[in-house]
């Protein structure tokens, strides 16, 4: 008998589909797909003409904390799940390997996120040329192509903290704490590493490594794949003003554009493309790192 990591994606696939958890997730990102765009205009702080691009970036500003919670739920049990249930000892009896767990896992929960999300921007599509007009295409596929990325950053970062965890509850810190840490830790952070270098808080002009360092974290990568796919800035959730920067300034999105905010030419790693190296960074190497310790762990 050869057994591949192939069918580890197609028994978890259909192990989802039987226990509810696809169609669970479909059904929750169709309707928050609904919702954002029917409240589109009260996304934004101030009166806009909401167009299809607008309508777009409100629900990519919601989609930067839904769609990963969605790939976390579906992929943070998918390894230790089986591990402290036992079924994993019963699969690892036939000629897989551990590789072949991890691999099928992520390939499996990744299809998984991959359906809920595909079903709601197909959804997302005729519900905005409905209610604001037909979108540009291109813009539109960026839109769903930034978010689809972003579903496979999570769920390998929830792959991975799963194999690497001895227990749900370490799975579910590692995973869901690490998603927490990036929403309302991770700019404070480089905001105070900034001032501790400078003396000061980063204003309209600011170092660019102060960007690459906000640029790291996935969330922020998705921002700026999503907003130069649609032409319109996306706003982090929850917006932290920490930096030193006149609100007239805020007003206006085109002077937070990144080449207006540095004193030279924009370098290599601030490039709008350099943002999906960085998710395809945080999808591949918690997988690599939970898969090292899945390899020592004794199972038994």
């Amino acid at each position: 008998m050869t057994a591949t990591w192939a069918d580890v994606a197609r028994k978890d696939v259909e192990d989802a589909a039987r226990s509810r958890l696809l169609w669970g997730l479909v059904a929750v990102f169709v309707a928050f797909v609904t919702m954002a765009l029917l409240s589109a205009e009260q996304l934004f702080p101030d009166p806009v003409t909401v167009d299809a691009a607008t309508a777009l970036a409100g629900v990519a500003m919601l989609a930067q904390l839904f769609v990963p919670g969605i790939a976390l739920v579906a992929g943070y049990v998918s390894v230790v799940g089986e591990r402290r249930s036992g079924s994993l000892r019963v699969l690892l009896s036939y000629p897989f390997s551990r590789s072949d767990v991890v691999a099928g896992k992520l390939v499996g929960r990744g299809l998984v996120t991959g359906i809920a999300l595909g079903v709601g921007f197909a959804a997302a599509s005729v519900l905005v040329a409905a209610l604001y007009g037909a979108p540009d295409p291109a813009a539109f596929a960026g839109f769903v192509a930034a978010g689809a990325l972003v579903g496979l950053t999570f769920t390998g970062l929830a792959v991975g903290g799963s194999a690497a965890a001895p227990t749900r509850g370490r799975a579910r810190t590692l995973t869901i704490g690490s998603f927490v840490g990036m929403v309302f830790f991770w700019k404070p952070a480089v905001v105070g590493l900034y001032y501790a270098v400078t003396g000061s808080l980063p204003g309209l002009r600011a170092e660019p490594w102060y960007f690459l360092l906000k640029r790291l974290n996935p969330l922020e990568a998705y921002r700026v794949l999503a907003g130069a796919a649609l032409d319109r800035r996306v706003s982090e959730v929850p917006n932290l003003p920490l930096e030193d920067v006149p609100a007239t300034v805020t007003a206006t999105p085109e002077r937070l554009d990144i080449a207006a905010r540095l004193a030279g030419e924009v370098p290599l790693y601030l490039a709008d493309w350099f943002s999906a190296v960085v998710l395809l960074g945080w999808a591949a190497v918690p997988v690599v790192a939970g898969y090292r310790r899945f390899e020592r762990a004794d199972l038994e």
